[in-house]
This record gives C-alpha cells, structure tokens and sequence, in this order.
C-alpha cells in the first residue's frame, strides 16, 4: 500500500491533478511513509518557487460583529455570550503603525459579515493605510458583499481578498450552515472577484462534523478549478455556545497533509497556516513549513482585541497568540532554518517569483 501511495505522490508531483478515486484514496490511506514522502514533495515544490521565504502577514481584527449564524463559528449572531467589539479609524491606522515598524508590508483587515463596515467606511480606511504607506498591500477578508462593493475596495486600493468556501459539497454546507445560507452564493462570490482582479483566497476546515472523505474530494477539487492565488486550510475547533461546541477537534496531521496536497496540486499558491493549528498540534505553524506551507498571519492587534474575536474557541490564547506575535513568528521561521520575509511593494499574477512580490525584504 506504501508503495502504491507514494506512486501516486509522484503523479500528483507530476501532473498537478488526480482523479477522484485517486484522491480518494491518498487520503485513505495516510501512513507515516506516504506522510513523510509528500511533505518531501511539497518542499520541493515549495522552494522551487519561493526559496526559503515565509511570509508574513499583518492581520487586525476589525470587528466580531457577524449578520450570519454558522453553526460552528463563535462569532455567530445568535452568541450572546460573548463581547461584540468593533475598531474606529484610529485603532487600526495605530496597529498598522505598529506593524509597519516591525516590518509587515501586508495589512489584512479581517473581520464577520459587519454591514456597519459599508462599502464607503471601508474604502475611506483603504485610502488612509494607503496613503501612509503606498508601498504596503491590503488584503481584505470581510465576507460576502455585493459586486459594487467589491469593486469600490479593488479601486480604493485592495489587492486580495479571502472568503473561505469552507466546504465544497452542498450537501455538508446545508449540516453545518443556517437554510439561509448558499454555497452556490459563495463560490459565485469567489469567481466574481477572481474575474474583477483580485488575488483571491479560499479554503476550508478538516474534521468538521459530517464530513465524509468525498467532501474533502470536493473541496480539493473546487480549489483546482478555482485556482486561488492564497489557500487557507484550518482544523475544525469546536466552540463554546454553538451547535458543534462537544464535537472533537480536527486532525492537526491531516491538517498539515491536506496542505501538502495542496501545494502539489497548486505548486505556485500562497498556502497559508492558521494560528488555530497550535491548538491541535504543539508548534503547529513551525511544522507546517515542512508541508510546503509559505505564509503566516500574525495579529496587530492588542491582546484584548485577539481574545474577543473568537470565532473558533481559544483560537487566540495567551500562549500562542499574546503578545509581539510578529516577533514571535519571525522567531520560529528561523529556527526552522527558512527567512522570515515579506514583500516590498504590491503584487502581481501569474506568479514569477520577483513578478510577484518584488525584492524580499527580511523582517530579521
């Protein structure tokens, strides 16, 4: 079976695809041999295109505010138990100082489906980290919104933006997502800011309830038509006051295969590792970059702020996410024995590697 696991290894390493059956069976079958040979694989390709550099992304949570109701998600609005927060003006141009002097060229401003953030609200804060910074990029991760609005924030000055499809089956959405919920809405969504010039993120989570090896089949596949610029893959967490709060954890190690899959599948994506992997694995993000993972997100904000945006519970704790967490990451990419690095200026698409981020800096 090893040897049967590690032939198709080399095919996906090949060909960038395989069939459904095949895949299925590549997430049958994981043993420590196939684990150990695809996380050689996905190095490789990794350091083909990007050499030895992580990077490194300033992320401020702008707001736990969310109109949506996912079973599986601490923000949703039916959570009464937890602290609703929102940042002005002030707050996030404060914490993009913050990271800026730390080196952090990429600012996400991540927050629910908060309509208090309208379109001109947005596009008034896009301009003020713009103009104070030109050389940065934003990258914006604020749900589902309408095509104008979309297209105001791409003209403002955004360049990405992420909206996890979370699962690619209809079937699984509908057990984990409120009927007024659509996928077909979300991955409409994702095409249409592909197509409008965005560099587009998407993923999903491993481990959540119902879902069966065809679902991750499913996932995989979408990702390969949609061929996003960023790939985000998390455990499910399960947290407190919501449907799914005593279903067990997602699989760290499936976790961090998955990924290698990903990078197989997608050898030039921006593959990114969660702060929710360290509370399934110790030292988590580290590992990853064994998987081909080459983009970290480290938060901004105040450890007040990290602790109420909760959307999976204790994703942000004090022992992985207080504190310096730029430093910190910087810390752990090096001793990991790759560059901690972001990019000056903006980027572009397809990814030739200076085309696409312009000369590296490195943050140590």
């Amino acid at each position: 079976m090893g040897i049967c696991m590690t032939a198709l290894v080399d095919k996906l390493a090949a060909d960038n695809t395989l069939t459904d059956y095949e895949m299925a069976e590549l997430l049958k079958y994981r043993t420590t041999e196939t684990t150990s040979y695809i996380f050689q694989k996905a190095l490789e390709t990794k350091q083909k295109y990007y050499g030895n550099e992580i990077f490194i992304r300033g992320t401020i949570e702008i707001s736990n505010y969310c109109r949506n109701n996912c079973y599986y998600c601490g923000l949703q609005r039916n959570n009464k138990f937890i602290t609703r927060f929102r940042l002005d003006e002030n707050d996030i141009m404060k914490y993009c100082s913050n990271g800026y002097s730390k080196g952090i060229r990429t600012f996400v401003l991540m927050g629910g489906d908060d309509y208090y953030f309208t379109g001109d609200r947005i596009a008034e804060i896009i301009s003020m980290i713009k103009s104070l910074y030109p050389g940065c990029a934003i990258e914006l991760c604020l749900g589902e919104r309408q095509s104008s609005v979309y297209r105001q924030w791409l003209e403002a000055g955004a360049t990405r933006y992420i909206l996890w499809h979370e699962t690619a089956s209809e079937t699984h959405f509908k057990k984990v997502h409120p009927p007024d919920m659509s996928l077909l809405k979300r991955k409409q969504a994702l095409w249409e800011l592909k197509e409008m010039g965005y560099q587009v993120g998407s993923g999903f989570m491993t481990g959540t309830p119902f879902q069966s090896v065809a679902d991750v089949v499913e996932d995989l596949k979408f990702l390969k038509m949609l061929d996003p610029q960023i790939v985000h893959i998390t455990p499910f967490l399960p947290t407190e006051h919501t449907r799914f709060e005593k279903e067990r954890s997602g699989n760290g190690d499936m976790t961090l295969y998955l990924m290698a899959i990903v990078r197989l599948m997608l050898p030039h994506v921006l593959l990114t590792a969660d702060p929710a992997l360290e509370n399934v694995m110790p030292d988590a993000r580290k590992k990853s970059f064994g998987a081909g993972v080459n983009e970290v997100f480290a938060s901004l904000a105040t450890d007040e702020v990290k602790g109420y945006f909760n959307v999976y519970n204790k994703r942000y704790t004090l022992k992985n996410c207080s504190g310096d967490d730029v430093s910190r990451m910087a810390a752990k990419i090096e001793e990991s024995g790759n560059n901690a690095a972001v990019s000056k200026g903006d980027y572009v698409y397809p990814p030739e590697k200076e085309k696409l981020y312009g000369p590296f800096h490195r943050i140590m």
